[in-house]
């Protein structure tokens, strides 16, 4: 199976966790994206899933360019987007084109893949923010983020919050970081 039909079934099925956003976003959006973009701005949301961070950004005035490799999760966005502040693509991450310093805000929630990082500071205005929170794998997997490795993959970027912290049998990374002006 490949990874849309994946994606698409998973969300067929329904993934209630991923319909409310998560807390570490809403923390760092009411300290600190809200101060530093009060009016709102472009955000570009990848792996969005069904929207969580697109809707709530949506609702705070952004622009917001949603982006997953599912088809049923772009529809179903789509369906809950209101009027022309969300765009919907569906694309793997590896083909997306990323334009160069286009957004203020950009989404990385639990789709990790090294080589998206450059891209993704590259997509970012002077001033920007990226907020990322991945899972943190086991060190005998060479495929999954270790341990302090988000802070190596997004050194160009001034970290504003960095944390990690224990869940069941792995661990989470927790991001928020600007682009220099």
């Amino acid at each position: 199976m490949d990874n849309r039909m994946l994606w698409n079934e998973r969300y067929t099925k329904g993934l209630p966790a991923l319909e409310i956003p998560d807390p570490f976003f809403v923390k760092m959006y009411e300290e600190h994206i809200s101060k530093a973009f009060p009016d709102g701005g472009m955000a570009l949301d990848l792996a969005a899933g069904t929207g969580r961070h697109t809707l709530y950004l949506s609702a705070e005035n952004w622009q917001v360019s949603a982006v997953d490799i599912s088809d049923v999760a772009m529809e179903r966005l789509a369906e809950k987007a209101p009027g022309n502040l969300v765009q919907t693509t569906c694309v793997d991450l590896g083909e997306y084109s990323f334009p160069v310093a286009a957004f203020d805000l950009i989404v990385l929630y639990y789709h990790f893949d090294r080589a998206l990082f450059g891209t993704v500071s590259a997509a970012l205005k002077p001033g920007g923010l990226l907020i990322s929170k991945q899972a943190v794998g086991k060190p005998t997997s060479p495929h999954a983020l270790q341990e302090h490795e988000l802070l190596r993959l997004t050194e160009g970027l001034e970290k504003i919050s960095y944390g990690e912290r224990p869940v069941k049998e792995r661990g989470v990374a927790e991001y928020l970081g600007r682009k220099p002006f």
